[in-house]
């Protein structure tokens, strides 16, 4: 697991004090505070772990939500970039403003849905390593997360069951030009081995509707 500074690891207290503080007008996270460092911090930096993203890279947390994982890896790594994408107005807000309070020069919020990123000349096939917690099921995130990813590069998520989610997956990843599933340590890691073809990623709502399944 990637080791912290000090200052490192009092900025991802600060962090955490600003969720806590948002999350008691807006609804940003259900995890309690006493949890907050192992299932925000301890989580992300597992996945980081793994992602192992090089220095200069290229990073996209898909879904960012409250910011987990990727505030956590912008903290960590200041020598790549990280962008949040994430389509809910209030949360973009709280992103916003994490990354200034922290001096978080190495981070972009976008604010757009990840069927619509994926359809952006801009973002498409432009990330080294696509980051997910929970954003969505394995097939429906192949979907939503490849078509942002540079062949060579890879998708790495948290999941609950690696070895499942991996198999839930193949066909959607296959379809997407990603390569065989794996799972490492409660992360599944999907490789980009070829482009996205145009088709994908669907329509908003027709992704998570009708998942992928293997031809």
């Amino acid at each position: 697991m990637t080791d912290l500074s000090g200052v490192q690891a009092s900025q991802l207290r600060v962090y955490l004090a600003e969720l806590d503080r948002w999350n008691r007008r807006r609804n940003l996270t259900t995890v309690a505070p006493h949890d907050a460092w192992q299932r925000h911090v301890e989580e992300s930096l597992r996945l980081l772990a793994v992602a192992a993203p090089e220095p200069g890279d290229t990073v996209v947390d898909v879904g960012s939500g409250a910011g987990v994982p990727g505030v956590v890896v912008a903290v960590a790594r200041s020598d790549v970039s990280v962008q949040l994408l994430e389509s809910d107005a209030h949360k973009q807000g709280f992103l916003v403003r994490v990354a200034g309070l922290l001096g978080l020069d190495n981070v972009r919020v976008v604010g757009c849905r990840a069927e619509a990123a994926g359809r952006d000349t801009a973002l498409r096939e432009h990330f080294d390593v696509a980051l997910s917690r929970a954003a969505a099921p394995p097939a429906v995130l192949c979907e939503l997360a490849l078509p942002l990813v540079r062949v060579g590069g890879r998708l790495c998520a948290l999941v609950s069951d690696g070895v499942a989610a991996a198999a839930a997956c193949a066909g959607a990843a296959r379809l997407c030009g990603g390569g065989t599933p794996q799972a490492a340590a409660g992360v599944l890691v999907v490789p980009k081995t070829a482009p996205t073809p145009e088709r994908y990623p669907r329509r908003a709502g027709v992704v998570a509707r009708r998942p992928l399944r293997a031809e």
